[in-house]
C-alpha cells in the first residue's frame, strides 16, 4: 500500500491511498489503510525524465517487492519513470 502526499507541480497537498491488495470502497481497503497508518512507513519521490519531481509520498515497502507500485500504479500514468526512496542517511535513493 502506499499514499501520495504532495503534487509537486500542482503544489496540492494530497492524502490518496493505493493498494494492489483490495478495491477502494470497500471494508478490507480501509482496513489495510488502518494497518498501513499503524506500521512503519517510506518517503520516496516520483520523477519524470527531466528528474523533475512530480509526486511525493509514503509506501509500506521500499523493495523491489512492492516498491515500485507508485510508480507502477500512479507515476506512469503522469509521465514519472523514476522511483527514489529516502534511506537512512536523509538521501533519495533510486530502487
Amino acid at each position: 500500500m502506499f499514499k501520495i502526499t504532495e503534487d509537486c507541480i500542482e503544489k496540492k497537498t494530497l492524502t490518496e491511498y493505493f493498494s494492489s491488495e483490495a478495491p477502494k470502497g470497500t471494508a478490507e481497503f480501509e482496513q489495510l489503510i488502518q494497518k498501513f497508518e499503524s506500521e512503519p512507513q517510506y518517503k520516496f519521490r516520483m520523477r519524470d525524465h527531466d528528474q523533475e519531481v512530480f509526486y511525493i509520498g509514503y509506501s509500506d515497502d521500499c523493495t523491489r517487492k512492492s516498491g515500485f507500485d507508485p510508480l507502477d500504479m500512479y507515476g506512469e500514468y503522469y509521465g514519472c519513470i523514476d522511483i527514489q526512496y529516502l534511506n537512512d542517511k536523509g538521501e533519495y535513493e533510486r530502487l
